[in-house]
């Protein structure tokens, strides 16, 4: 008698298998069924085993084998193939995976629903795409004014380009976006600050605008300038600046340039200073004689010469307006050249002018004396010439000596309202400019040139120091000549603006990035 072929081995796909979504409920008396829940949660306790056909060689219907493990049951498979053993059905429950799976399926079914109502209507779009307020240098009718001359769209399209396109516009923007979406090497390598497609955006309103330095690396507008941060644009920070005066390796393209992380830290000494500049200026003017020296007679009043009297701000107070004679000089160089007559004066400001009045003397004494009813104009006339030939000579000996002479006394102890504890004041023209003989011609007179500005790159508002003396920042007592640019150092400025001084320091304070647009020749 043969022996039974042996029991085939446990087919997993044929009992128990584990279902990650589907849990078991129960199983005849207890515990899990040997076929559990499918995929769909459907139970797969039916029978014990699913029954396989084996056909020998030579057999054309062949034979039905239990497949339960730990042997065949009694009844064994029906003849049809069906397990003869069969189980109650159990309800299978689903388990935490498949819900929370149903949960974010039905999430993100939402809010892919909603995403194409909201970006599908302009208003809702716009609304829930913007990240924060724009700025009022970007909103509002000025900007939409300044947006229709560059033929731009007052709107988000005028710095976006799929800003008003919808969502398909959208879509085919992050499509063709550079680098692309997929392009994860060329993403992984760009670097902060790399210029951008809505640079070509910025420049359209502000094509004027030009990178500091000419062999400065390409920053991209937004590195800098952040929009959707309230009703001004977020300021420049240290850190702006940092990304290249920062770093030694950006720093290289221009050697004469430091690295430089803080003001009161690593920045340079001022240039002016470390260079050892002087002002070419041909005036000559000594600032501590006239501050400090005895010989200065007191303004009309009897104020003394101090630095506000010259030194007046502009309207805004930021800046100190030009020095001008008329308006600070000649209240004591009042120009007169004959005590008798103080109100006669000699013209500022061209020597043409100077040797055209000095020829016409007769004429000037004439009108002079008719304005004073002079019983006797022609009596007055000669007088005053006889007078001036006594003490001077000729007319051209006088003219010389208006012109080159560099005296500080005059014929007089008083001239006009001024009196001063020495002899009065009367100079020639060259104690002051700088006078050149001219052949055939009346001599010339140096224009003086006095800047405005020294620091041009920098920026400074008086009307935020007023609480500080000028003496603290200039030390124009101690300068005796012209020649001194009487400016603070570095120090004098970082006692106030650094972090100990709780002024503030930041580089955006003093400095401005872009420079105007140079002409290309």
């Amino acid at each position: 008698m043969s022996e039974p072929p042996p029991a085939p081995d446990f087919d997993a796909q044929n009992y128990a298998r584990p279902n990650q979504n589907w849990i078991c409920g129960h199983a005849g008396e207890g515990g899990q069924c040997r076929l559990g829940p499918d995929a769909r949660g459907r139970c797969g306790a039916a029978s014990e085993c699913q029954p396989r056909l084996e056909t020998k060689p030579g057999e054309t219907k062949g034979r039905w084998h239990c497949t339960r493990p730990g042997g065949a049951c009694e009844s064994g498979p029906l003849p049809d193939g069906r397990c003869g053993g069969s189980l109650p059905s159990c309800a299978p429950v689903p388990t935490l995976r498949w819900l929370r799976g149903r949960m974010t399926f039905a999430v993100i079914a939402i809010s892919c629903a909603a995403l194409l109502i909201v970006l599908g209507h302009p208003p809702y779009r716009n609304g829930f795409i913007n990240p924060g307020e724009i700025s009022q240098a970007h909103s509002g009718a000025v900007f939409a004014l300044r947006a229709a001359t560059n033929q731009l769209p007052a709107s988000c399209g005028s710095c976006h380009g799929a800003g008003n396109a919808g969502p398909g516009g959208l879509v085919n923007a992050a499509w063709h976006a550079e680098p692309g979406i997929f392009d994860l090497e060329k993403m992984a390598g760009a670097t902060v600050g790399e210029p951008m497609a809505m640079d070509a955006a910025c420049l359209k309103c502000h094509g004027g605008r030009n990178l500091h330095q000419v062999d400065a690396p390409p920053i991209a507008c937004v590195f800098c300038h952040t929009e959707h941060a309230g009703l001004n644009m977020a300021p420049t920070t240290d850190a702006n600046c940092n990304f290249c005066h920062g770093d030694a390796a950006k720093m290289m393209v221009s050697p004469t340039t430091p690295v430089i992380h803080h003001f009161a830290d690593d920045h340079p000494q001022f240039r002016f200073i470390t260079e050892r500049r002087r002002d070419p200026d041909t005036l000559q003017f000594n600032h501590q004689l006239h501050l400090t020296g005895a010989t200065i007679p007191r303004l009309p009043g009897g104020g003394k010469l101090d630095c506000e009297y010259c030194h007046q701000p502009d309207a805004a107070g930021a800046y100190m307006q030009p020095v001008a004679f008329e308006k600070n000089c000649r209240v004591c160089h009042s120009l007169q050249f004959d005590p008798q007559t103080p109100e006669l004066t000699l013209p500022h400001g061209s020597g043409e002018f100077v040797s055209a009045f000095l020829r016409s003397l007769p004429n000037q004494y004439l009108q002079l004396a008719q304005k004073r009813s002079a019983p006797d104009p022609t009596g007055f006339v000669e007088n005053k010439l006889a007078g001036l030939r006594a003490q001077f000579g000729s007319g051209e000996d006088l003219e010389q000596r208006i012109f080159f002479s560099t005296a500080t006394f005059g014929p007089a102890a008083n001239i006009g309202t001024l009196a001063g504890a020495t002899r009065a004041i009367f100079p020639g023209c060259a104690l002051c400019h700088e006078v050149k003989h001219m052949a055939g011609a009346a001599p010339e007179i140096t224009p003086p040139v006095i800047p405005g500005r020294w620091l041009t790159r920098a920026k400074f508002n008086h009307a935020k120091h007023l609480g500080i003396s000028c003496a603290q920042c200039h030390a124009a007592s101690q300068s005796q000549s012209s020649a001194d640019i009487i400016l603070p150092p570095k120090e004098t400025c970082a006692a106030c603006h650094s972090p100990r001084g709780g002024v503030a320091n930041s580089c955006a304070e003093c400095h401005h990035y872009h420079q105007p647009q140079m002409a290309v020749k």
